[in-house]
């Protein structure tokens, strides 16, 4: 029957009967909604404290929070986000200040959104924040110091916000509204008054990198057919942006908060026939595929450069292709016009196996979940049969025009971060790395000769500028070696380090190149002299040469240096970690009885079936460290707590 109902019936009709009993169905009747007031009303269905907690019970959906703040109407805005960010595996729990209260609120000290500890905080404000303060708005003298003048009082805000509210802070540059700009009768004062706007606007932008915890929505680069609101809508219920804006920016900020949870995809899979070329190179031969030149090569020629700039930012690229696999290694390697190399690829999948299966399979090579893959195909069949066998697989719906695959791709990947850290950039090298680690493993005779051929150099580091953002990233994204399943965000890090704790990153080398900053822990200040491991994390890329246990290790070794009476630290077990459940007992922690920290957030992911188990070291005997890691910077760099 559901099959006579449009999208929203259907959606009302699951949330009768639980919206958790089949959350593919939900997240995929939202991914067929392009009608901003469609996107709202999916957002009121899904967005209810029962229906959040259905979809947050059924196991396949991550949480967050956010805070809306405006200087119009945006009542829209918190459904249209929470309906992208669920069809795209994230549950919001959402709430907003009242009209135009964007000042009060936070100068207030939040009364309405303190206790929600937004992660992320959206501030979306137009012009008449910066000219409802201006006398005159024919006085282009006034409007041009008022628009110097709004920076400061923004930056000012933004920090004020950060204090109050914490979180991750989205604003945006203000789009100059057409009644602002058309009131000015010469040509001369529209270009000297959007001359005053731009240099605003451009200076809102810097604020994205002088403070690190803010991002910048740049509303010009937003694409939407209109901006402004309806001019009744606009007298009546004080809306500033049409619903096609309120759409764009909440698909941005649903883009945003994935990036918050460290849940950027990793690796693009691309067809070959009729995406990364036109026409089929087993029909045509390589002579006879169309890439590069005039169009349509021209517009497969530009997937490629775009594919080719994300892998030059950290994405991986792969392959999948109903073909022969020596017909398209040929064609990668001898089109005159190719703009990606074979070096580029880190897999090449052509046969004529299921995609789904080539897919899952890249995946396991690359030591990646398939939730990280983001699947391009210019075959609607093979985009459909990705979304059934896997649907936690981002596959953008590509338009019957390659003209227009580069930018969808580039919108709708999904590759979006908060910051590009050294580490994502150098992420394609390192799985290439990994690829002779593997060699040597299976020409070792034994495990620990292989470990002692790897040469492993391990150097720990203090929390810092340069390293924070990859150390958020990490405890966002890391599942199986995340000992409590606590997720610390920057404000976490911040707001621990000033009580007395620190955060330490620990970077892996070998003969095959540098892992780069691959594991992070917080480390907090007990009672009696105790030192407490909050959590501790690891990229899975380095599993098995118990790097761990040289990490922890050095920590036992700087507590007792520095005069600890006990170590002490937790595990949490959740749905990825069980596999590390007997970490601590191997470094000679002892299981103690008593009930969890009841201060402990409750971790994203845990087994309500498994509490809290507790762990003591009381440093009297150490376990020796891996004889086959050589720690350049360890025990000495950890500070007393």
């Amino acid at each position: 029957m559901s099959g006579h109902r449009g999208p929203i019936a259907e959606l009302r009709a699951l949330k009768r009967t639980g919206l958790g009993t089949d959350p593919d169905r939900v997240r995929a009747l939202i991914r067929g909604l392009t009608d901003p007031l469609d996107l709202e009303a999916a957002g009121r269905v899904v967005g209810g404290d029962k229906q959040r907690a259905a979809l947050s019970e059924s196991g396949a959906f991550r949480e967050t929070r956010i805070a809306f703040l405006a200087s119009s109407t945006v009542d829209a805005l918190a459904p249209m986000a929470a309906a992208a960010l669920v069809r795209d595996g994230v549950v919001a729990t959402t709430r907003a200040a009242g009209f135009d209260q964007w000042r009060l609120e936070i100068l207030t000290g939040a009364p309405e959104l303190g206790d929600l500890r937004p992660r992320v905080v959206s501030c979306l404000l137009d012009d008449r924040a910066v000219l409802s303060a201006v006398a005159d708005p024919l006085d282009l003298d006034l409007v041009e110091a008022r628009c110097a003048q709004f920076v400061a009082e923004l930056r000012a805000w933004a920090l004020s916000c950060r204090e109050v509210l914490g979180g991750t802070i989205v604003l945006n540059t203000l789009p100059l509204s057409p009644l602002a700009r058309a009131r000015h009768v010469d040509y001369a004062g529209r270009a000297r008054l959007a001359s005053a706007w731009h240099r605003m606007n451009a200076d809102i932008l810097a604020l994205a990198a002088d403070l690190a915890w803010v991002v910048v929505v740049d509303s010009h680069g937003l694409h939407t057919p209109t901006v402004a609101a309806d001019e009744r809508m606009r007298h009546i219920a004080g809306h500033a942006f049409s619903p096609h804006f309120l759409c764009a920016y909440a698909e941005e900020l649903a883009r945003v908060a994935r990036a918050d949870l460290g849940l950027a995809r990793k690796c693009l899979v691309l067809d070959l026939d009729n995406t990364l070329w036109g026409g089929v190179v087993g029909d045509e031969g390589v002579a006879g595929v169309r890439l590069g030149g005039a169009y349509p090569g021209s517009a497969h020629s530009e997937l490629q450069r775009l594919a080719r700039d994300l892998g030059r930012q950290g994405v991986m690229l792969a392959v999948s292709s109903k073909n022969d696999q020596d017909i398209a290694e040929e064609a990668i390697a001898t089109h005159p016009e190719m703009v990606l190399t074979r070096q580029d690829l880190l897999a090449v999948r052509a046969d004529w196996r299921p995609k789904p299966d080539n897919v899952a399979e890249i995946a396991r090579e690359l030591n990646i979940g398939t939730d990280a893959v983001a699947f391009v195909d210019d075959s609607p069949a093979e985009r459909e049969l990705m979304r059934h066998a896997l649907p936690e697989v981002t596959v953008p719906e590509m338009p019957a025009d390659p003209s227009g695959y580069a930018l969808l791709v580039a919108r709708a990947g999904g590759f979006d971060l908060l910051r590009l850290t050294r580490e994502d950039r150098g992420r394609a090298q390192m799985y290439r790395a990994r690829a002779g680690r593997e060699e040597l493993r299976m020409g070792s005779e034994s495990l620990e000769g292989y470990l002692h051929a790897l040469a492993s150099v391990l150097c720990l580091e203090r929390l810092d500028e340069l390293n924070s953002a990859r150390v958020v990233q990490l405890f966002a994204k890391t599942n199986q070696f995340n000992l409590t399943g606590l997720r610390y965000t920057a404000e976490d890090l911040e707001r621990i380090t000033a009580r007395g704790g620190g955060f330490y990153a620990a970077r892996l080398s070998d003969r095959f190149g540098d892992n780069g900053l691959i594991a992070a822990l917080a480390l907090v200040p007990g009672e009696d002299g105790v030192w407490e491991i909050g959590n501790a994390v690891m990229s899975c890329r380095v599993f098995s040469r118990e790097v761990e246990h040289a990490i922890v290790g050095s920590v036992l070794r700087a507590a007792r240096r520095h005069g600890a009476r006990a170590v002490t630290a937790a595990f949490t077990r959740t749905d990825r970690n069980a596999k590390f459940a007997g970490f601590y007992p191997q470094l000679g922690f002892t299981e103690v009885a008593g009930p969890a920290d009841a201060g402990r957030a409750a971790p994203q992911g845990a087994d309500p079936a498994n509490a809290t188990r507790l762990f003591h070291h009381d440093l009297a005997e150490l376990a020796p460290l891996p004889a086959w890691i050589t720690i350049t910077r360890g025990e000495e760099i950890i500070d007393a707590l």
